[in-house]
């Protein structure tokens, strides 16, 4: 028989190794927890997608993570107001048909909701969605307004189990998406307010990054005096910049970053091209005085200069020129073409080095998140009239604007991930130490144990991410054919679009994937 004092200790040892299964099991990442609604979004199973995500967000009420998740919602339902009605989950039929002989009850067969309706009932679900993400984004703005100092604390929280609060790029495309609804649903200023409110979150953007590089720069300061606590109540001191020019650690480090940028276009920071588009297409069409017409032309020059090699913006600066003098659009067709689906997060793990402030650690893993793309989508839409054939022209890389907030994130996430990691260690280290002197060899083990179960438990990247966001924005425009017919061609899908009555027409096309449902939807901007 063995003795208990040794029993008892591998009891508990294997106790600590049952509870890491546990533990292990409910730190999904964001990519593992949206990898089905991911895969439904891509393939362009719009009827999944749209089950899934309800109830997703619906889950997420109130959480973490209701931001992200609201922001995915919006996007699916827009997408499922310009599918085919079959493609999508049946909306609440109208009420029952009046009975056809007067004295007879209401005729008990429901009318079926015609396209029409169906595509404004998911527009006005989708805004819905983003009216949600949009109060809880202003709720932690105002709130980071009157926060006195850093979020100190925050350093020694796994940035995952941080509440999401929208990047910037989120809230200038929850914006935009909110204005193109609102002109589908013909509610021209509701959309007006959208613009103006997209262009607002591209201008505070710049401030609120130089906010997060000053809390960044705290919080290792910090760390390197010594100000972060351990549990034995010792101070550990932690310095990033040496962990930096660790050759290991850096090089890693740098070779997450260069990947993740590798696709960046040099938009300049957190610009979206396809908000400042579409705010000049609105100010140059629908503008209602001198200040609107020139405000559209200044946005159409910006984007000019973003974008140069998009052969149509300079048709529509000298459009938007004519207008700043009075000389209103007329007889135009915008073509505006969503393709692939945007970049994901995924998590790697990259040793940092410990041995700088305690000699039982050399390097401990730490996990940090990288940018991968998706290639699967259709490079460019065909779009013809009579004889007259033209293709879609890049009007934002949305991979592009992805990876510049990426850029501007990155120290940030590297800061905080090293102090947590590294402080994490630290206290481990310590925690066996005490447990050695005061039960020896096991003792040391079970603490080292346990220990190592909460930091592997919470050691988790910051994964979350807006997926369903498209990889590209494209347009064409063109006369509008005296037919009033377009022949759309996109791989081997080609639709007929019989346009609807307008002086200025949008036709919107959307494709997830190269072998997805090509969705087709259009209104009259004027």
């Amino acid at each position: 028989m063995k003795p208990r004092s040794i029993v008892r200790p591998r009891l508990l040892l294997g106790a600590a190794v049952s509870t890491a299964v546990v533990l292990l099991s409910g730190c999904a990442t964001y990519e593992q927890q949206s990898a089905d609604f991911a895969q439904s979004t891509r393939s362009g199973s719009f009827a999944s997608a749209v089950t899934q995500i309800d109830k997703k967000a619906e889950a997420a009420k109130g959480s973490k993570d209701e931001i992200i998740w609201r922001l995915e919602q919006g996007a699916s339902l827009r997408a499922a107001a310009l599918a085919d009605p079959s493609l999508v989950p049946p909306i609440p039929a109208p009420v029952p048909a009046a009975p056809a002989v007067e004295g007879e009850g209401a005729s008990e067969i429901p009318v079926t909701p015609t396209r029409e309706e169906v595509q404004m009932y998911y527009l006005r679900r989708s805004n819905a969605a983003f009216d949600l993400a949009e109060a809880r984004v202003n709720a932690y703005e105002e709130e980071a307004k009157v926060k006195v100092g850093s979020e100190i604390g925050s350093a020694l929280t796994n940035q995952a189990n941080m509440p999401y609060r929208g990047r910037a790029y989120d809230k200038v495309m929850m914006n935009a998406y909110k204005a193109i609804n609102y002109l589908q649903l013909g509610r021209i200023d509701d959309a007006r307010v959208e613009l103006n409110r997209s262009l607002q979150r591209q201008r505070d953007a710049v401030a609120e990054n130089e906010k997060r590089i000053a809390e960044a720069q705290e919080i290792a300061q910090r760390a390197k005096s010594g100000e972060v606590q351990t549990e034995d109540s010792k101070a550990a001191s932690y310095d990033t910049e040496k962990a930096l020019n660790d050759p290991k650690t850096g090089s890693a480090l740098q070779a997450a970053l260069d990947e993740s940028l590798a696709p960046m276009k040099p938009y300049g920071d957190y610009v979206n091209p396809f908000a400042v588009f579409l705010d000049g297409l609105f100010f140059s069409t629908l503008g209602e005085n001198g200040s609107d017409w020139e405000r559209g032309r200044k946005s159409f020059e910006r984007v000019a200069a973003i974008v140069p090699e998009n052969p149509y913006l300079q048709q529509d600066l000298a459009l938007a020129a004519d207008a700043a003098e009075g000389k209103l659009p007329e007889n135009v067709t915008y073509v505006i073409f969503e393709t692939g689906t945007g970049p994901f997060r995924e998590q790697i793990r990259i040793d940092i080095p410990t041995f700088l402030v305690t000699s039982r650690l050399a390097y401990i893993g730490a996990a940090f998140p990288k940018l991968r793309y998706n290639h699967d989508y259709v490079p460019a839409l065909a779009v013809s009239a009579g004889e007259l054939s033209l293709t879609t022209a890049t009007i934002a890389s949305v991979d592009s604007i992805v990876a510049n907030d990426f850029k501007n994130e990155w120290p940030e996430i590297v800061t905080r991930t090293l102090v947590t990691t590294a402080t994490k260690a630290i206290t481990q280290a310590v925690a066996q130490k005490v447990a050695e002197d005061r039960g020896g060899m096991w003792g040391g083990l079970i603490a080292s144990a346990a220990m190592g179960i909460f930091n592997a438990s919470t050691n988790i990247a910051d994964t979350r991410g807006w997926l369903s966001l498209p990889k590209e924005f494209q347009y064409a425009r063109l006369e509008t054919p005296a037919d009033r017919q377009l022949t759309l061609q996109a791989g081997g899908t080609t639709q007929t679009v019989s346009l609807v009555p307008g002086s200025v027409n949008v036709v919107y096309v959307k494709s997830s994937s190269s072998s997805a449902p090509l969705l087709v939807s259009q209104f009259a901007l004027k």
